[in-house]
């Protein structure tokens, strides 16, 4: 996959193309950077809306590949480096979003199969015919 990066793109434009590709991951933009293993503030994180002309102080512009083998903490670190922007990867848990802390040397497509599995297994939990017995 390609993105391209240009101040007129929106933080949702970009976050909506790479849920395309990994249904089961979801990056998140922030003020600061973080540190391999650790998780991002999120008093810091940057609403959907901004661009990416607002949220940096260097105008370049370029694409931005990605691949499923990428390692989740070298991506986070190609935005930063290729486009001073701070990124977190959340991988999909269920129904809730957790950051991939502590998993930063995992793929992309490992991170989004534990997501897609998760996900499938907390499913089938609450449709079993148990899940909605009330124990009284």
């Amino acid at each position: 996959m390609i993105i391209e990066i240009d101040d007129t793109k929106t933080i949702e434009l970009i976050q909506d193309k790479f849920s395309e590709f990994f249904p089961f991951l979801k990056i998140e933009f922030y003020e600061h950077p973080h540190h391999w293993y650790k998780e991002s503030s999120k008093t810091t994180i940057l609403p959907g809306n901004k661009t990416i002309g607002e949220i940096r102080k260097h105008h370049h512009q370029g694409d931005m590949e990605i691949h499923s083998w990428y390692r989740t903490g070298d991506l986070e670190q190609s935005f930063r480096k290729k486009f001073n922007l701070n990124v977190q990867v959340f991988r999909l848990h269920g129904t809730e979003w957790v950051q991939t802390v502590g998993t930063d040397k995992l793929t992309l497509e490992e991170q989004n199969d534990i997501g897609r599995k998760a996900t499938l297994e907390v499913q089938k939990v609450a449709d079993s015919p148990t899940a909605n017995r009330n124990l009284f």
